[in-house]
Formats: structure tokens, C-alpha cells, sequence
């Protein structure tokens, strides 16, 4: 049974880590980390507290950046965010700490709940099938689809940013319904790629996808930042980061 403040706190910017709405590039990962904290507050007290206060309407319009990198997907985003502005990924901190205002950027995620994985067995562990209603994540997942996305696909719409970065290729289509929805105008996604420094092995190429989800915006979905196939150095972060640059600047399309 989905309750009234469970629907309004799924269909808004529950989840996110912030930042500017109206900056011209937004990040998008899966889920945030990191819900085991505490020894399981947060499924306990934080999350049901959350959810029992309805609607999140964030009123903070900077990123974090200096909480950001001091976790490795911060620090991550921060070096590829670097390269994409022509910057040296190695003096991302620097960057991050004296450079960029938080202005630049708006960070958030497909799904509102916090877990340490993508795991599905996570879901009946923590008791999110009681919390929420929803007996099993994909079904969770699937009522995202109907009823989450389109309030991130009519946010996008309506602040027009130049480019969305989503995080995992295994996640194309959730980021493509989620900032595409029913009115994105092109039936082309790109595909690009790059290899590893120094590899001879074609396997080990670096997949990513991408899409103008109308005149104003282009969804990007690159690997994960983490894990044996995902932006794992620097190097391949830099050289991401340059790809990213193109395709914002309209300059890289590969048939």
C-alpha cells in the first residue's frame, strides 16, 4: 500500500546531492551510497523520518565540492569534470576547493533510496518491503519509471541544462526514460569509446552512449567511475572528460 507521503517524497528531489538546477551540466548516479551508516540508522530512523515528511525541495543551490571529493566518487566526478573543461585532472582539488562555487553543477540520482550496492537481496535485509509497500526493489524500480521520472524528465524541460551525465551504461534506458520521457525528440543514440592507455586488448574498451534528448539538452551515460571495466585512472577519466567536452561543444559524432 503506497502512502501519500511516500508518493510525494519518491516524486521529488529525494536522493540528490544537490547543487544548482540551473546550472548547464547535471550528474546523475543510480542511487546513493553508503545506507549501511551507523550501523543501519538510517533504514531504521533516517529514512522513515524522510519519507514521513513528504516533499524534498532542496533549498541549497551550490555543490558540496569540498564534502564531495572526500569521497572516491567525488573525487572522480571532480577530476573528470576537470578535463572536461580543459583543466588538469590532477589539480582537481584545487579546483574543487578555490575554483568552482558549487554553482556549476547539479547532482542527483535515479532512485531515492541509499544502499551500499545494487543488490536486490538488499531490499528484503533492510526491510524496505515493509517501509515502502513495494514486495521486491524492481517493483519499487518499475513504479520510478511511471511515476518519479516524468518529475525529473519535466524538471529538465523546464530548466534546459546543456548536458546530463548519467553514470552506469548497464542503466541506459532508466536515464534515457528518466530525462527523455515520452517527448524526446531523437530515435539516434551515438555510441563512442575509449581504450585504456597502452591495452592491445579490445575487450577492455570503454563504452559510453549518447543522445540530444531535444535542442537544448544531451544526455551522456559513461561507465561507472569505479569497478574493473568502469573510469578506473585517471588517464581514462581525462580522456572521458575530453570526449564530454566534444559532445557538449557539438563537435564528436561517431557512426
Amino acid at each position: 500500500m503506497i502512502n501519500d507521503s511516500f508518493r510525494d517524497w519518491a516524486c521529488s528531489l529525494s536522493g540528490c546531492d544537490g547543487g544548482n538546477p540551473n546550472a548547464s551540466t547535471w550528474l546523475c548516479g543510480i542511487e546513493w551510497g553508503g545506507g549501511s551508516y551507523g550501523e543501519g540508522i538510517y533504514y531504521e530512523k533516517d529514512l522513515p523520518e524522510e519519507i514521513s515528511r513528504g516533499r524534498v525541495d532542496p533549498t541549497d543551490v551550490t555543490y558540496d565540492w569540498a564534502q564531495s571529493i572526500t569521497y572516491t566518487y567525488g573525487r572522480s566526478f571532480a577530476k573528470l569534470y576537470a578535463a572536461m573543461n580543459d583543466e588538469n585532472v590532477s589539480e582537481y582539488r584545487a579546483l574543487a576547493l578555490s575554483k568552482w562555487d558549487g554553482s556549476e553543477v547539479f547532482k542527483l540520482n535515479l532512485y531515492p533510496i541509499a544502499f551500499d550496492s545494487t543488490s536486490e537481496q538488499l531490499w528484503h535485509e533492510y526491510g524496505l518491503d515493509r517501509l515502502t509497500g513495494f514486495s521486491e526493489k524492481h517493483l519499487f524500480q518499475t513504479w520510478c519509471f511511471v511515476n518519479r521520472f516524468p518529475v525529473f524528465s519535466k524538471l529538465r524541460a523546464e530548466k534546459k541544462p546543456r548536458l546530463i551525465i548519467g553514470t552506469g551504461v548497464s542503466y541506459l534506458r532508466d536515464f534515457f526514460l528518466c530525462f527523455g520521457g515520452n517527448q524526446a525528440s531523437s530515435d539516434r543514440i551515438h555510441v563512442g569509446e575509449i581504450t585504456p592507455k597502452s591495452s592491445t586488448n579490445t575487450s577492455n574498451k570503454r563504452r559510453y552512449y549518447w543522445v540530444d534528448l531535444d535542442q537544448h539538452t544531451t544526455l551522456v551515460v559513461i561507465p561507472f567511475f569505479s569497478g574493473t571495466y568502469g573510469l578506473n585512472s585517471d588517464y581514462l577519466l581525462h580522456e572521458m572528460g575530453r570526449s564530454l567536452r566534444r559532445i557538449r561543444d557539438g563537435e564528436e559524432f561517431v557512426e
